[in-house]
């Protein structure tokens, strides 16, 4: 009976040794699924803004129904590689001086689409898509636009950019 209960723990230590043989020794000329990377490069774009833009007052605005100021903002995406881009979301934050923010908006690719007909940046290309952002209700009136945008390749990798402007 002791000589089962050692083949046991034995057993045990051998199948734990021999499955460490199937883990990856970190060898880059190793050649199967573990030396493949899931995290490919992204096909290379870039996002730009005015690093400043001026406020536009809105006429006989009524807080909290209508902001009394909004934001215009040139957001140029570049397709800086050999594939197309496609942009599918942008985020838009207003924070002021004192840290409050002061307005927030996403436009997903739906609203994109709607807003300018189609979200594509054509391979080596750029596009500009003029965006609002409206605010004013709460904080002040000076500060920093922050911009989040997210486009994709046509193999479906990912890529989020995020640029800021000054607001005054």
């Amino acid at each position: 009976m002791s000589s089962r209960l050692l083949i046991a723990p034995l057993l045990l230590v051998f199948l734990t040794a021999l499955s460490s043989f199937g883990c990856d020794d970190g060898d880059p000329t190793r050649i199967g699924p573990s030396s493949v990377s899931r995290n490919a490069r992204f096909v290379s774009s870039s996002v730009t803004v005015a690093d400043q833009v001026a406020i536009v007052p809105v006429p006989a605005a009524f807080c909290p129904f209508a902001s009394p100021f909004f934001i215009p903002a040139s957001v140029v995406v570049r397709a800086d590689g050999a594939s197309d881009l496609q942009l599918r979301q942008m985020q838009l934050r207003f924070v002021d001086m004192a840290g409050v923010t002061g307005g927030f908006r996403t436009i997903d690719g739906a609203e994109l689409t709607t807003l300018f007909g189609s979200t594509l940046i054509p391979a080596f290309g750029a596009r500009t898509f003029p965006v609002t952002l409206p605010f004013g209700c709460v904080g002040g009136t000076t500060g920093t636009l922050f911009i989040d945008v997210t486009s994709f390749d046509l193999t479906g990798r990912q890529n989020l950019s995020s640029v800021q402007m000054h607001v005054r």
